[in-house]
């Protein structure tokens, strides 16, 4: 029996809400067997040698209550029916840009190969990435050769930035994925409408064109998750008519989708809502406070901070998993600047927010009270303990 070469494979939840496996192939795609049946997938994407797209990408959704998911001779991890174990990771990829140069093959200057072991050793029964995988947009110096001659939006980039590295999470734990600001049309997208994003087919990406995606959901017991896309934006302080109209009916689509839901909700995006000023105006338009939902997650800012505001679910930023890292705390000075009619948009309630800048990822535990939140080091190390309760986060 012929076997086809499987390059990567994964699990991921999907626009319609439920668990596809994906996977990149040379050439046909093969089928998805689990206990009791099997699927052929269809091709998603085929070949596309002069946008540098080498591979073919196949996806076939998956029955909920799959288990022993394979593709060929590659192991896939089965669907959660309640994840109580979730890691929470992001801005994974290693930066390539102009005098901005991180070494890609120096695991101390871009850690995420390492990162993404210690992920797999923590077992989680599921994977949320805020955004931000593909970095690589310039060339690197010469005597980088581990990077040299892997960048722009191509299959080889995206294999060195996260295919290749991300590996041991695909085989840990199913995946829901955020589109980045990298993920943008003048950036990364193209790639991310082929590989990642959660539609049946791919949508065209076409640069200088500012785009977005309608919010989605995938429910589990005790714990809906609202996926939100706030990847397109040309600016996070400057307002935008057109991006403030996106964004309210966003929200309104997000309020649709939450209602009904039982345990927690979560609201997951790559820019933090509240620093960026055509999310807060939007926000103001439609006299939205983010209920019913018990927490914000999101990225784009290098760094984990646990932020509370006056009559708004607490904030979380994990966007230490790979990137430079930025200054600890930024996201809540740029909350602080977001003004209307002159005067401050939001107040911090307590506990105080609390920031920290070093590389790894976050572990929420559920339990009793709520969430327990391990911030762990690149050795898998916890180096900080939260708790998520309803209405707050704390750090102790």
């Amino acid at each position: 029996m012929l076997v086809a070469a499987v390059l990567s494979a994964w699990v991921q939840y999907a626009a319609d809400g439920k668990p596809h496996a994906r996977a990149l192939v040379p050439q046909t795609c093969p089928a998805v067997s689990y206990d009791g049946g099997s699927a052929p997938m269809r091709q998603r994407a085929a070949p596309a040698p002069a946008a540098g797209f080498d591979d073919v990408v196949c996806d076939a959704p998956l029955p909920p209550k799959a288990r022993n998911v394979k593709i060929e001779d590659v192991r896939l991890p089965s669907p959660p029916a309640a994840p109580r174990r979730i890691v929470v990771f992001g801005d994974t990829g290693c930066r390539m840009l102009d005098d901005e140069q991180q070494n890609c093959g120096d695991i101390a200057d871009w850690p995420f190969p390492k990162i993404a072991r210690t992920i797999a050793a923590a077992h989680p029964d599921l994977l949320v990435h805020v955004g931000d995988y593909y970095y690589r947009e310039n060339n690197c110096p010469k005597s980088m050769t581990e990077c040299r001659n892997r960048w722009g939006d191509t299959s080889m980039s995206w294999n060195a930035d996260w295919f290749t590295p991300g590996r041991p999470v695909f085989a840990s734990a199913p995946l829901i994925l955020i589109r980045g600001n990298h993920e943008d049309c003048q950036r990364g997208g193209p790639a991310w409408f082929r590989y990642l994003d959660g539609a049946d087919t791919v949508t065209p990406c076409t640069a200088g064109v500012v785009d977005g995606t309608a919010p989605w959901a995938a429910s589990f017991n005790g714990l809906r998750i609202v996926v939100n896309d706030s990847a397109a934006d040309p600016s996070d302080s400057k307002a935008d008519p057109a991006r403030i109209a996106f964004y309210a009916a966003s929200y309104r689509k997000a309020q649709a989708l939450v209602a009904g839901a039982s345990g927690d909700a979560w609201f997951v995006t790559h820019r933090p809502p509240f620093s960026n000023t055509n999310e807060t105006q939007a926000l103001l338009q439609i006299g939205w406070s983010f209920a019913p939902f018990s927490v914000v997650l999101a990225g784009h800012v290098h760094d984990f901070e646990a932020i509370n505001l006056t009559g708004y679910p607490p904030l979380i930023v994990n966007g230490e998993s790979g990137d430079d890292l930025d200054d600890a705390g930024s996201t809540a000075k740029y909350i602080g600047f977001q003004t209307n009619a002159g005067k401050p948009v939001y107040a911090f309630a307590t506990p105080a927010p609390y920031a920290t800048k070093q590389y790894g990822f976050a572990v929420y535990t559920k339990n009793a009270a709520g969430w327990r939140i391990s911030l762990r080091d690149t050795d898998g190390i916890e180096r900080r303990a939260c708790m998520l309760t309803k209405g707050a986060v704390s750090c102790l």
